[in-house]
């Protein structure tokens, strides 16, 4: 997903450390007015209660966008764990 997050200045640190914690690129940086704007590619599977973490991370000050950019393939370490999951599921 590329993902769009609008925060204040002074957060963008944490924004950042944040989207690397969710296998996330940051493609690039904005400044709008008091405001910081960060563009990412970010797995939608991370991004599943970002709204959440996002309100927690910035007193309810921070806002973002997802839209769909493109499919990846998924890293090996992840591979067998979904793969397990699937199999348990399917058993069960």
């Amino acid at each position: 997903m590329e993902v769009k997050i609008t925060v204040p200045e002074s957060m963008m640190g944490d924004i950042i450390s944040d989207l690397n914690t969710r296998r996330g690129r940051v493609l690039g940086m904005d400044t709008e007015g008091h405001k910081s704007v960060v563009t990412a590619h970010v797995p939608l599977a991370e991004m599943m209660r970002y709204g959440n973490d996002l309100r927690s991370m910035t007193g309810a000050r921070g806002i973002y966008t997802m839209k769909f950019d493109h499919y990846e393939t998924v890293p090996a370490h992840l591979t067998q764990n979904i793969i397990a999951a699937n199999k348990a599921e399917q058993e069960a």
